[in-house]
C-alpha cells in the first residue's frame, strides 16, 4: 500500500489478503486466551471449593486468593490492549475490504464484526475479579454470623454489594462498547 504524489494506492489483493489473515489471527489469539484464562481460573477456583471442605485455614486460602487476582488483572490488562488492536485491524479490514464494511453493516447494522467480543474483552475478567473478591470475604467473614433483629447479616450485605456491582459492572460495559464505537467512527 504504498503512498504517490497523487495519494493513496489502493491495496492489493496479496496486501488485502495479509490483513485480513493477521486480522483473523488476531481474533482467534484473542480468544485462545479468553479460553486460556477462564479454564485457568475456574481450575483455582475448583482447587478452592474442593479444598474449602477439608481445610478451610484462612492461611491456605488467602494465598491462593491473591493468586486468582493477580492472573484476573493481568487477564484485565491484556485483554484490554489486546482488544483495541483487535478493532484496529478490524477498523482497517473494513476500509480495504468494501464487501466486508457493507455485510456488517446490513447484517449487524453498523456495530462491527467484533460487537459479541467487546462484552467478553473486559466483563469476563470483571466477573471473576468479583467471584475472588467474594469469595476472600466469604472466607474473611464466615465465622462472624452476627445476624441482627431484622435478619440483616454481613454476608447478606456483602451479596446486596456484589449484585450492585456486577449490575454497574454490566450498565458501564454498554456505555463503553458505546463510547469506543463512536470513538472509532469518529475517526474515519
Amino acid at each position: 500500500m504504498g503512498e504517490t504524489r497523487e495519494g493513496p494506492q489502493p491495496a492489493t489483493p496479496d496486501e488485502v489478503n495479509r490483513l485480513w489473515a493477521h486480522g483473523m489471527h488476531e481474533e482467534r489469539l484473542f480468544h485462545d486466551r479468553l479460553n486460556y484464562f477462564s479454564f485457568l481460573e475456574m481450575g483455582l477456583l475448583t482447587i478452592c471449593g474442593i479444598m474449602y471442605n477439608k481445610e478451610s485455614a484462612i492461611g491456605f486460602f488467602l494465598p491462593i486468593t491473591v493468586v486468582g487476582m493477580l492472573f484476573t488483572f493481568l487477564w484485565f490488562v491484556i485483554q484490554r490492549r489486546h482488544w483495541a488492536y483487535c478493532v484496529h485491524v478490524n477498523e482497517r479490514i473494513k476500509h480495504l475490504v468494501p464487501e466486508y464494511k457493507a455485510t456488517l453493516e446490513a447484517c449487524a447494522g453498523k456495530r462491527g464484526g467484533l460487537s459479541i467480543s467487546a462484552p467478553l474483552a473486559l466483563s469476563v475478567p470483571a466477573l471473576f475479579a468479583l467471584t475472588w473478591v467474594a469469595f476472600l470475604t466469604w472466607i474473611l467473614f464466615r465465622d462472624r454470623p452476627a445476624p441482627t433483629a431484622d435478619g440483616l447479616t454481613v454476608e447478606r450485605v456483602i451479596l446486596v454489594l456484589i449484585a450492585g456491582a456486577i449490575g454497574w459492572l454490566v450498565y458501564r460495559m454498554r456505555h463503553l462498547e458505546r463510547a469506543v464505537r463512536s470513538h472509532w467512527q469518529m475517526r474515519k
